[in-house]
């Protein structure tokens, strides 16, 4: 395993067993940018640390180096699915390399401000980036994250903030997969922007999960019943218009 797997294997198994980067870190007695950094692929654990590294994140050391994940279980989590707007037109009228540089110079604050917060930042695809938020305060987290993005976007962009079950681990093939989610939560994020687009002139839109339990935190605007190709049954969404 190379070191970006280990960093991505780190962070999978963390955020399986909701811990944040600095809850990790006190249990480790190490710094808050020692796992920043393993988990970036920047460096990693001293190998002395191994057994305790395996036996918080509730796993083996075998495990942990190996490249099969497959703990199957679900965690309680709230997904951000964010993208640049405009984006069609802004790449018709680039050239591949300079296109490159506009969506770096869009993905980078954006990341930040998410793994400022505890997001982890699971893929990127075109202009959008998925990132899962686990443990105490996701849902919170995860809108702070949001519109602290937003606030410092080079470009105009969406979020949808989607709360519910949610399986983390690989997809693909053995040697080439990477963390991945799957569950309600993402599939809803097409649907979810579709309906922003029209009716969300904040950028922000979440579902009914992600704002119930903090609703006295959130600003909420329009409010509607769309249809998910996930969910048999409308799923209630709500533009919010700020923080409170």
């Amino acid at each position: 395993m190379n070191i970006e797997d280990l960093g991505n294997t780190i962070r999978t198994y963390r955020v399986r067993i909701g811990f944040t980067q600095n809850d990790l870190a006190s249990a480790l007695q190490v710094s808050p940018q020692a796992v920043s950094k393993w988990e970036r692929g920047e460096n990693a654990p001293d190998i002395a640390l191994l057994p305790a590294l395996s036996e918080t994140l509730g796993t083996s050391i075998d495990a942990l180096l190996g490249s099969n994940y497959r703990d199957k279980r679900t965690i309680e989590s709230t997904v951000v699915y964010a993208d640049m707007e405009g984006f069609g037109p802004l790449a018709r009228s680039l050239s591949p390399a300079d296109l490159a540089i506009a969506l770096n110079a869009f993905f980078y604050p954006l990341t930040e401000h998410m793994i400022a917060r505890d997001g982890v930042p699971i893929k990127y695809e075109g202009d959008e980036l998925l990132c899962v938020f686990a443990g105490e305060g996701h849902r919170i987290r995860a809108f702070k994250a949001a519109f602290a993005a937003k606030a410092a976007s080079p470009r105009p962009m969406r979020v949808s903030v989607s709360s519910g079950a949610v399986w983390m681990g690989p997809i693909g093939h053995s040697q080439y997969a990477s963390a991945d989610v799957l569950g309600s939560p993402v599939y809803l994020a097409g649907s979810l922007h579709l309906w922003m687009k029209e009716n969300a002139v904040s950028g922000v839109g979440a579902n009914d999960a992600a704002v119930e339990s903090i609703h006295g935190s959130l600003v909420l605007g329009r409010s509607a019943e769309i249809r998910c190709w996930s969910s048999d049954e409308p799923v209630r969404v709500h533009e919010v218009e700020r923080l409170a």
